[in-house]
Formats: C-alpha cells, structure tokens, sequence
C-alpha cells in the first residue's frame, strides 16, 4: 500500500510540471539552432517494473448497531369542568307609560259672511240705426261695336299646268324564236310554223286578253313577231305559246320550254341593236312531235 500511494504522488506531480510548463512557459518561441553534430546516443535500456505485492484487504472496525429511538407520547389527564357560580336570573323590567292628558277637541265655528244682493244686468240700450237701402250705380249704356273683317283682294287660284316633256320615240320591240320537230331521235326545223303571244293586261270590266300571232317561220324553224305600243302597253303580262305546226306527222306541241304553258317575257332580257334601234326578246326553242310525246328537252 505504501508503494502504491508513492507512485501515485510521482505521477501527480509530474503531471503538475507539465501543466505548468505548458501553460506558463515564456510568449517568445525558442530559437531553433541546428546542432552541428548529432551525438550518437546509445539506445535506452528498459528495466521491468518492479512486481508489487497484491494489496490486503483489512476490513473496517466493528461498529455496534444501535437500536431505533422509541417515541413515547406523554399522556395528559382528562379536563374537569367546574361549573361557574349560580348567578340569580332577575325578571325583565316592566315599562308602564303614562296616559297623556285629556285635551278636549276645539270645535270650529265659521266666520259669517254679511249678505250680499246679487247684482241685477241691465243690457245698455243702443240708438236705433235704419239699415242702409243699397242703391246700385247707374252704368251709362254703350253700344255693342258691330265687327266687320277687312275684305282681301280677289287672288285668283294658280293653274297647274305639267311641264312638257321633250318627245322620244319609243323603240320597238320584237320577240323571236325557233320551232322544232321533235319525232323519235330526230330533231328538225320546221317551215311554216306558227307562235302566238298572249297579253292578259288589266281593264275597267277585269282582265283583256290581246293575242298576236307571229308570222310563219322559215325553213330554218324561226320566227319573229313585232310588238306596237298602241297594242301592248306592259310586257310583263304577255306569255310567247306554240301555236300551230303544218306538218301532219309533228302536230302535237310539247311543254318544253314552256312552249304551252307559255313564256313571260318577263323572265327574259332583251338585246339591244344599236344599227336597227330594236329590242329583241329571244324564247325557245319550242318542240312539236308526232302521236308519241317526246323526250324532255333540256333549255338552253
């Protein structure tokens, strides 16, 4: 045990010197300055730790166990009551008031008025006034002023009379076409043929029917039929039909084209010749065909 308590004091003192030494050596470093010469220092030699003795327990002293203290309450004898001494209870007091004295009532006696007469009214009499008789004021008369208005001088009523338009002659108009034959599957003019233009134009007893038949076509199957003002005022009631055709197998005329129902000129424009001063309106072509109806043909 004595070993081992030195060692231990060797190692907490060299332990104190190197803290020390480390925390209070000098601000300056050390200059470094290399040796010229090394010496050649011989290697240390280790010597074992010297083997020590296991330490020996020694067990403390015997310490006697000493038993736990004993409270012990003290006990204290019971109070006894003494009562207090008898005090004689006395009766309360009596208060008797006395009777206040007898006061008699004063009995009143009111005051007498001395006697007053009602006054007697008596109206003031007022002077007798006669009422005004009202006398309305005489108006002098005044005739009523007779009123005659001011006569204006005679203006006779200005006649309208239209301005006159400067004339123009109107320029005719023609209507042509072409008739065919329409018999199987061939097509061909015919010559001699005949169109008509029904005007249905409104008049005073209702609708005038004007009819114009054109003059026979040629052998070319055309036709033209020309058209006076006297006769026909408005085109847009006129209708262009088939007429007749002269050519026994090919008699039977054919809506194409409303060639029976009938064209209105309406529907068509016309052409203008500037070198002839017309109006041409062109229908058709119109088809005739024979005992069997023919094929619809399409307008051109």
């Amino acid at each position: 045990m004595a070993i081992k308590s030195t060692s231990l004091a060797i190692c907490l003192l060299f332990s104190l010197a190197t803290i020390a030494t480390a925390y209070y050596s000098p601000s300056s470093p050390p200059v470094h300055q290399s040796p010229g010469h090394k010496p050649t220092l011989p290697p240390p030699v280790y010597t074992h730790k010297p083997t020590l003795p296991p330490p020996v327990y020694t067990p403390p002293a015997y310490k006697p166990t000493l038993p736990p203290p004993v409270y012990t309450k003290p006990t204290l004898p019971p109070p006894v009551y003494t009562p207090p001494a008898y005090k004689p209870t006395l009766p309360p007091p009596v208060y008797k008031k006395s009777p206040p004295p007898y006061v008699p009532k004063p009995t009143y006696t009111p005051p007498t008025k001395p006697y007053v007469p009602k006054p007697i009214y008596t109206p003031p009499t007022k002077p007798y006034v006669p009422k005004p008789i009202y006398t309305p004021p005489t108006k002098p008369y005044v005739p009523k002023p007779t009123y005659s208005p001011p006569t204006k001088p005679y203006v006779p009523k200005p006649t309208y009379s239209p301005p006159t338009k400067p004339y123009t002659p109107e320029v005719p108009k023609v209507v042509d076409g072409i008739i065919l034959c329409k018999n199987g599957y061939q097509t061909y003019p015919i010559q001699g043929a005949k169109a008509t233009i029904v005007c249905s134009e409104p008049g005073s007893y209702g609708k005038k029917d004007v009819v114009i038949y054109s003059d026979p076509t040629d052998s070319k199957g055309y036709f033209h039929v020309a058209l006076t003002a006297d006769i026909i005022k408005n085109l847009l009631h006129c209708r262009v039909k088939l007429y007749t055709s002269p050519v026994e197998s090919c008699k039977n005329p054919t809506n194409v084209n409303k060639g029976l129902t009938g064209v209105p000129l309406s529907m068509y424009g016309y052409r203008y010749h500037a070198d002839k001063n017309l109006k041409i309106f062109s229908v058709g072509p119109f088809y005739f065909t024979g005992p069997k109806s023919a094929p619809t043909t399409p307008k051109y």
